[in-house]
C-alpha cells in the first residue's frame, strides 16, 4: 500500500502545486487603450454671442459707425476623420451651424434711420490636433470659416432702403474636450471663435450706391457635442 501511495504523492506534488503556481504567474494580456481613429458624424448645440462693427455711408454721403452685440442659440452638424499615433490624434473636420445673431440700432445722428446686423449661418473646415489619455481627448483646431451675413440701412421717413446679404470668408480657432463613452459614441464640449470681414456695397432703392466699410464680426460659441464614430 505504501508503495502505491508514494508515487501518487510525488505526482500530486509535482503537478498539482506546480501547475497552480504556473497558472498564477502566467502573464496577463495587456488591455489595449481605446482608439480615437475613425470617421465620425454628429451634432452640436449651445450659445453664441458676437461683437460686430461697421461704418455705413448712406446714399446721401453721410457716414456713421455702429457697434452690435447680439446673442443667440446655435446648433448644427459636423463630420470628420482622424488618425492616432500613440497619444497624439490628428484630423480634419467640417461643420455647419444655424444661428440668429441679429440686432437693429437707431442712428444717433439721423434718427429714426435704422441699421441692422444679422448673421444666420456659419460653416467651417478645420484641422485638429489632440492629445488622448485613454477615454479623454483634449484638442485644438484652426481653419477656414464662412458666414451668411445681412446688413441693412433703412429710412422710414424717405422709404429708402438697402439690405445686401452675402457669404463672407474668415477664420476660426477653437478647442475642446471629448470623452469616449464606448467604442462608438463620443460626447464633449467645444469652444469656437470666428472672425469674419464683410465690407460691401449695394444699390439702394433710390438707385444710389451705399457702402459698409471697416466691417468685421467676432463671434464666440460654446457647444455641447455628441458624435458617432466608425472605427478604422
Amino acid at each position: 500500500m505504501n508503495k502505491l501511495l508514494a508515487p501518487t504523492a510525488i505526482a500530486l506534488l509535482s503537478f498539482g502545486p506546480t501547475a497552480a503556481i504556473a497558472e498564477m504567474v502566467r502573464p496577463v494580456a495587456a488591455i489595449s487603450p481605446p482608439s480615437w481613429a475613425g470617421f465620425y458624424v454628429g451634432g452640436q448645440v449651445g450659445d453664441a454671442w458676437a461683437h460686430a462693427d461697421y461704418v455705413h455711408t448712406s446714399t446721401s454721403g453721410f457716414a456713421e459707425a455702429f457697434n452690435f452685440h447680439p446673442k443667440s442659440g446655435i446648433g448644427g452638424i459636423h463630420a470628420g476623420m482622424q488618425r492616432q499615433w500613440g497619444n497624439w490624434v490628428l484630423g480634419v473636420e467640417g461643420s455647419f451651424n444655424w444661428t440668429r445673431l441679429d440686432e437693429r440700432l437707431t442712428s444717433v445722428a439721423k434718427a429714426p434711420v435704422f441699421k441692422t446686423f444679422e448673421l444666420d449661418d456659419i460653416a467651417t473646415i478645420v484641422g485638429k490636433a489632440g492629445f488622448a489619455a485613454n477615454n479623454w481627448l483634449i484638442y485644438a483646431k484652426a481653419g477656414w470659416a464662412v458666414a451668411n451675413i445681412r446688413t441693412e440701412g433703412t429710412s422710414p421717413v424717405t422709404g429708402v432702403t438697402a439690405g445686401p446679404q452675402n457669404w463672407d470668408d474668415g477664420l476660426t480657432v477653437g478647442g475642446g474636450v471629448d470623452y469616449l463613452i464606448a467604442s462608438d459614441w463620443i460626447v464633449g464640449i467645444d469652444f469656437n471663435y470666428y472672425h469674419i470681414n464683410f465690407d460691401r456695397s449695394a444699390i439702394a432703392t433710390n438707385n444710389i450706391v451705399t457702402t459698409w466699410t471697416n466691417a468685421s464680426a467676432d463671434v464666440y460659441a460654446v457647444m455641447g457635442r455628441i458624435s458617432y464614430k466608425f472605427g478604422l
